[in-house]
């Protein structure tokens, strides 16, 4: 158990500050909130708490955190920066360095006292009761209970050890470096392997950034929590593509399989149909017909057409402002006017002003409307494209009607459990409903498909956050915020700050309500309550007497009117 490894009886709780470390339940509170930390994160954190007072080497924290597992000081130094955040100790007065030393956790700790009751509602307690907690040198699962009628939120953990797979992000050689084919390979390669029958896929993203940090495939697999590593390279000459692929262990990093495909003709995009069987046959697992087969998304026979809608997907995937969006538009209308049937374009044209929408950047009912005649032409196209299927999600959602759009979302996880996004927007819809207690279910099992991408990170934060607020957990929906705003530049960071800042002047902390205003205002210099409540209407009545909370906050935070 993971409280005795690190010193700490299992059951008891300390108590330092206005914190409290619950052992046994692998919670940290503040003032009943509850605070999120990853597992390695609180391992850390126990075992300082369990040695208050003297300088802890980096050698045994690493040794209790990751026993057995080598791993790099800069995975320590990282739950630190994480630790220092979440206790809100930016003067590292609570946790401070010792150089060439190690850590000292200087405060006073507690004698363990009877479990602190927490605040949460008992439907709340039901969905993390699920999580099966084995201390934090395990991994928490993501078996939560959800209502019947949701796809499940979670992965056996038996059947995970088994079938679990990190695509890594494809190289991509002898080009001009900006990789947008190699990127789109890895993006349908993701979608193509979570169609296997039982097997949970890590997104691009998070993989791209373990990647950065960690080139041994052993430390990969242990840091995404995975069975097997897929990673490859692809050039291109022209119409002619070369693909490597290696599919290897992450218990010892053997190459389970490796193979090379050349293709003279890109166009008939041949290498999704015969990767995706190969791999199967290596998994023992057998894809579906639809899975195995061509795709009618991709019945593209231009190489500039492909080209077009490559470089568009490239500029939606990493978008933050309109210009962005823009830029990715125009890529997708270029492949329109040579193939004007493309349903991967049009589903890509779809999404550029839905994005806008949902950001706040778009025309409204004009926008919606363009974003819905491109889907419909999509879906007579491809009638079984699921990324054309989920945005009708996204108008529905648009229209006002955010049951339809759930009921749409949990389909496309039914169909994929691995897309991450709609997990998200799952959660984003039970907002909406005012089924607060059950939205950070779906966005935690959202960031755990893919932690490390920036824009799905923060909108999930920022409605984790909200529905803290409104179940009324101030602190923990101030911590949400906190984390969706600093995660970096994504479409959701302006509505951060704006919680932030309103969060703030209801708390009295008029510097920090300004400075956070300030921010609000320099991403979206037009804002105004007057705006955002119409963009955001409506609110469910369970939500109503909250807003209104909020909105007095804006005020007191000087954010103009009108």
């Amino acid at each position: 158990m993971l409280a005795s490894s690190v010193g700490i009886e299992p059951g008891s709780v300390s108590l330092f500050g206005p914190f409290a470390l619950d052992a046994g339940r692998a919670a940290l509170t503040r003032g009943g909130a509850r605070v999120a930390l990853r597992p390695k994160t609180f391992a850390q954190l126990s075992y300082l708490a369990a040695h208050p007072g003297r300088v802890v080497g980096k050698d045994e924290l690493l040794a209790a955190v990751w026993p057995g597992v080598v791993v790099n000081e800069e995975s320590l130094s990282q739950c630190v920066r994480e630790l220092r955040a979440a206790l809100g100790d930016e003067g590292q007065q609570l946790i401070r360095t010792v150089a060439r030393r190690g850590y000292l956790f200087d405060t006073a700790v507690e004698a363990p006292a009877p479990p602190v009751a927490d605040a949460a509602s008992p439907q709340h307690d039901r969905h993390r009761a699920g999580w099966a907690i084995a201390g934090a040198v395990l991994l928490a699962g993501l078996t939560l209970a959800v209502q019947r009628t949701d796809p499940p939120v979670g992965v056996d953990q038996a059947l995970k050890a088994r079938r679990s797979i990190a695509v890594m992000p494809f190289s991509e050689l002898g080009t001009d470096g900006r990789g947008y084919f190699a990127e789109a390979i890895t993006e349908d390669l993701i979608t193509d392997l979570a169609k296997l029958p039982d097997t949970l896929v890590v997104a691009r993203a998070s993989a791209a950034a373990v990647a950065v940090r960690e080139a041994d495939i052993v430390r990969i697999g242990r840091e995404l929590r995975v069975r097997h590593v897929l990673n490859g390279s692809v050039r291109r000459d022209g119409a002619v593509v070369q693909i490597n692929v290696q599919f290897a262990s992450s218990d010892n990093g053997a190459v389970l399989w490796s193979e090379r495909f050349e293709y003279p003709d890109l166009a008939d995009w041949a290498w999704q149909r015969d990767i995706g069987t190969r791999i199967a046959r290596v998994l023992d697992v057998r894809m579906t017909a639809a899975a195995a087969g061509q795709s009618a998304a991709h019945s593209g026979k231009r190489l500039d057409a492909i080209d077009a809608t490559l470089q568009g997907q490239h500029a939606l995937r990493n978008f933050v402002g309109r210009a962005d969006l823009l830029r990715a538009r125009a890529h997708f209308e270029n492949a329109l006017a040579i193939e004007s049937d493309s349903a991967i374009a049009l589903t890509g044209l779809a999404q550029s002003y839905l994005s806008e929408m949902e950001a706040g950047l778009g025309l409204g009912v004009q926008s919606v409307a363009l974003a819905e005649q491109a889907i419909a032409r999509a879906l007579a196209a491809a009638p079984d494209y699921l990324p054309a299927q989920c945005l009708t999600g996204h108008v529905l959602r648009e229209r006002g009607d955010p049951e339809g759009a759930l009921r749409v979302y949990q389909k496309v996880v039914a169909a994929n459990p691995s897309e991450a996004w709609s997990h998200a927007r799952i959660g984003a819809m039970k907002l909406r409903l005012g089924r607060a207690e059950e939205v950070a279910a779906h966005t935690d099992a959202a960031m755990r498909l893919s932690p490390f991408e920036t824009s799905l990170v923060g909108y999930s934060h920022f409605h984790a956050g909200a529905a803290e607020y409104y179940l009324g957990r101030e602190d923990a929906a101030y911590e949400r915020m906190r984390q969706s705003a600093a995660v970096g530049p994504h479409p959701a960071q302006y509505a951060a700050f704006l919680w932030l800042a309103s969060l703030d002047a209801l708390h009295g902390r008029g510097q920090e309500a300004r400075q956070h205003a300030a921010q609000v205002l320099r991403l979206r210099p037009y804002w105004t309550i007057h705006l955002w409540r119409i963009g955001t209407a409506p609110v469910h009545p369970r939500l109503q007497a909250g807003r209104e909370r909020f909105d007095e906050g804006l005020r007191k935070a000087g954010l103009p009117e009108s």
